[in-house]
């Protein structure tokens, strides 16, 4: 069977699938515009903005826990000392993008 009977074939319950679609789309800006109507975005922005502001605090401190674990564990003799290192950057770089991040951008 060539592929253009196969899609003239599933053609009408493609267009059953595209309607379904079409409505559940229009379905929700609806829900949307409810939600934006009835003040459901700024509740979601407000949590969104306390959470970002409590990350922005939490990632240096954090990462400044995270690098003392990693020298009581190499001075323990536990960790080597390239994946000490290694860890140290990775740590070192993550805190620095917080605070980059933080700084550029508030």
């Amino acid at each position: 069977m060539s592929l253009l009977k196969q899609f003239r074939m599933a053609a009408p319950s493609l267009h059953m699938i595209n309607k379904l679609a079409t409505a559940l789309l229009l379905m929700g800006i609806h829900q949307a515009t409810l939600a934006q109507s009835i003040g459901g975005l700024s509740r979601a922005q407000s949590t969104l903005q306390t959470l970002k502001d409590n990350l922005d605090v939490i990632l240096p401190i954090a990462a400044v826990i995270i690098g003392v674990i990693i020298f009581v564990l190499y001075s323990a003799e536990v960790m080597r000392k390239d994946d000490a290192i290694r860890w140290g950057i990775g740590v070192l770089l993550a805190g620095s993008a917080a605070e980059l991040v933080m700084l550029l951008w508030k």
